[in-house]
């Protein structure tokens, strides 16, 4: 994974307020996500949200942030949060590999996010970590 001067000053002002390791960050137009290390994800929020609020703050957009986890199964459902995953799938063809994540009808506005920043954001960091394309299905 290359990092940018951005990238790397988001991660300094990030790890700074919450003290949470950052293992990867990506900038969009419209958010930030980051991928913080295991065990890392209540530092980063803090106490009743507290630093998560003053990062939000600090970066004046949507601010998404995930567990990070060698098992791509386990990053799936980070990404997904607190939205109930009923299946994930993984395709491999020739050289791509896909990821089919089933979600039910009423999660879905929530697996996709305002815009559709969360699956973007999804898209672009299971693409990153392990080469893999992600696609919704609601049941």
């Amino acid at each position: 994974i290359e990092l940018s001067n951005d990238d790397m000053k988001c991660i300094a002002a990030f790890e700074s307020i919450t003290g949470a390791g950052v293992r990867d960050c990506l900038l969009t137009e419209n958010a930030v996500a980051f991928i913080v290390s295991q065990g890392d994800l209540g530092k980063a929020i803090g106490k009743k949200g507290a630093n998560i609020t003053r990062v939000r703050n600090t970066f004046a957009r949507q601010v998404l942030v995930f567990e990070d986890s060698d098992d791509m199964e386990q990053f799936i459902r980070n990404l997904f949060g607190s939205i109930p995953v009923t299946n994930i799938n993984v395709h491999e063809k020739m050289e791509t590999k896909t990821a089919y994540v089933t979600v039910s009808e009423k999660d879905r506005g929530n697996a996709i996010g305002r815009n559709g920043d969360r699956i973007k954001v999804g898209r672009a960091l299971l693409q990153r970590r392990f080469g893999c394309d992600l696609r919704l299905v609601s049941k």
